[in-house]
């Protein structure tokens, strides 16, 4: 199994690009016709379906199925994930109570929902948004995924791994259309997301042979999913017609076209040019911060009285600079020495 895989660091910093133009650029703004922030987030989604999945899935093929393995196995997974989610996540969450009169958005009442990380069900149940906060719903998603699939696929599905992702991306599919309000920013919504970047670490893990030929499948799906989702937006509404499970379809097709064709044209000139890459690295920063930082900009500027603007390119290339600065130091001063520590937690 290669352990680095070229181009999903290109991947991310497109998926979190996408995030950020959703959340600055006004409505009627031409980026604004396809609800690029919905696919951003989807796209993270697939990504870390493929990426726990594979881990998983080679650690139980390395292992034999008992109990105490089993145990070693999610001790393993789970600290990792403690130590790349959890530090930078409390401390914003800190700094934000400690600053709450410029962030606002009812914080302070609410933060038992957000250290919980159950900020899609505060949405959910208060069907609002919270400005500025908002974006923390598919944090909370990720990490309520973390924690249900890895136990209950360690322990009931370990023999069962394909039914159980193909019920999940059945599951996924379907439950948003059956339930009112917001429930598409439920877990339970996107488990089908997750499921089919896991489908694809199944077969790279369990089924090596068949990647070549799921490639071409996936390639032939992702051109009609593709067509499909522009006739969605641009034509006329499809009935029953999950975007979500299309892009996941698609964000599948290019993490296997890395996977396979790492010396192609689409992988090594652009999913893997610097720029892209260095923003890929530092992406869960960037998205932590995106729509924190012009909160604190805007309240910055309007105490030294510079006139502010709805939107500017100049004002959208300063925010999003500023981002990218705050995430790098993050990355290099707190989440990086951070992560060092597995060597010593993990044995």
């Amino acid at each position: 199994m290669k352990q680095y895989i070229i181009g999903l660091n290109g991947l991310r910093a497109i998926a979190v690009f996408f995030v950020i133009i959703s959340h600055r650029f006004p409505e009627d703004h031409i980026f604004r016709s396809l609800p690029l922030g919905d696919y951003g987030v989807n796209f993270f989604f697939v990504l870390s379906g493929y990426l726990i999945s594979r881990g998983l899935f080679f650690q139980l093929k390395s292992y034999d199925n008992n109990f105490n393995l089993n145990v070693k196995i999610l001790k393993k997974f789970f600290i990792k994930r403690f130590l790349r989610i959890f530090p930078v996540y409390y401390l914003l969450l800190l700094f934000l109570y400690l600053t709450d009169g410029i962030i606002g958005n009812h914080f302070k009442e609410n933060i038992l929902w957000y250290v919980l990380y159950a900020a899609n069900f505060l949405i959910y149940t208060q069907d609002k948004w919270f400005g500025a906060l908002a974006h923390l719903w598919s944090l909370s998603v990720e990490e309520q995924y973390y924690i249900f699939f890895p136990i209950v696929m360690v322990f009931l599905f370990r023999n069962k791994i394909l039914m159980l992702l193909i019920t999940l991306i059945i599951i996924g599919t379907i439950y948003p259309f059956l339930i009112d309000g917001k429930s598409n920013i439920l877990t339970i919504s996107c488990v089908n997301s997750f499921s089919v970047g896991g489908l694809l670490a199944y077969i790279e893990i369990n089924k090596n042979s068949f990647l070549a030929p799921f490639y071409k499948y996936i390639l032939y799906l992702s051109i009609l999913m593709g067509v499909i989702i522009i006739c969605n937006n641009y034509y006329f509404t499809i009935p029953f017609f999950s975007e979500r499970l299309a892009i996941s379809i698609i964000a599948v097709y290019l993490i296997t076209l890395c996977i396979l064709k790492e010396n192609s044209f689409v992988v090594k000139k652009i999913l893997d040019n610097n720029f892209l890459n260095f923003v890929g690295i530092i992406s869960y920063g960037v998205y932590l911060y995106h729509n924190i930082v012009p909160k604190y900009l805007n309240f910055i500027l309007l105490k030294m009285n510079i006139k502010q603007y709805s939107f500017s390119y100049s004002l959208f290339l300063l925010q999003t600079s500023l981002i990218i600065i705050i995430s790098y130091l993050s990355w290099i001063l707190f989440e990086k020495p951070i992560l060092k520590l597995k060597k010593h937690l993990i044995n």
